[in-house]
C-alpha cells in the first residue's frame, strides 16, 4: 500500500485506499466505485485524491439533477448542441452568467427548475429560440428592404402580413 506526508499532521502515515464509497441524497443512494481517498494512521484525518473529487464530483450532482427532476449535464450539452450555439451563446440568450452553461455541462453548478423548464421546451421545439433572439439574429438572407417585414408587420404595399407569416420574399434585382 502507498504511503504518503499527511499535509495535516506532518506524519508518513497517509495510506492509500481505494473503495466503493455510497453516498445518500434525498433518501436515495448511489455507489462510486474506485474511490480514492488517503487516511492518516496517525491524526486519523481522511483526504480525497483530486482525480476522484473529480470524477464523482460530476457523478454526484448528475444524481442529485436526477433526484429533483432536473436534466443531467449530457442532457443539457445534447440541447445546445441540437440548438447549434455555443455555450457563451446560449448564455447570453437565456442568462445566467456568460458561462452558465460551462458550468452547467461541467457540473460544477445545477440549474435552477426554470432554466430547466426552458431547455425542455427549447428541446422539445428548437424554433422557439427564435423568440429569444435578438431581432438582426431572427433575419435571415432576405436583403434590403424586405428584412423590414420582420420589424414591421406590412410589407411596401401596405397590405399585413403577420410577423409570423411563411412569406417567401425575393431580393430586387
Amino acid at each position: 500500500m502507498e504511503k504518503g506526508v499527511c499535509p495535516i499532521c506532518a506524519s508518513d502515515g497517509l495510506e492509500k485506499k481505494e473503495t466503493t464509497e455510497v453516498f445518500q441524497y434525498k433518501g436515495k443512494s448511489i455507489s462510486i466505485d474506485n474511490y480514492v481517498s488517503y487516511k492518516c494512521s496517525v491524526c486519523e484525518e481522511s483526504i480525497v485524491d483530486r482525480d476522484t473529487l473529480k470524477k464523482s464530483g460530476k457523478i454526484l450532482k448528475d444524481f442529485e439533477r436526477e433526484i429533483d427532476g432536473l436534466l443531467k449535464s449530457d442532457d443539457i450539452k445534447r440541447i445546445r448542441r441540437k440548438l447549434n450555439l455555443t455555450q457563451e451563446e446560449i448564455s447570453s440568450l437565456l442568462g445566467g452568467g456568460l458561462k452558465a452553461f460551462a458550468r452547467y455541462e461541467n457540473c460544477q453548478v445545477t440549474q435552477s427548475k426554470v432554466m430547466d423548464n426552458l431547455l425542455r421546451i427549447l428541446d422539445k421545439d428548437p424554433t422557439t429560440i427564435n423568440i429569444l433572439k435578438p431581432q438582426h439574429q431572427r433575419i435571415t438572407k432576405i436583403t434590403s428592404i424586405f428584412k423590414l417585414r420582420d420589424l414591421f408587420s406590412y410589407h411596401l404595399s401596405g397590405d399585413i402580413i403577420p410577423a409570423d407569416a411563411d412569406v417567401k420574399l425575393e431580393a430586387m434585382g
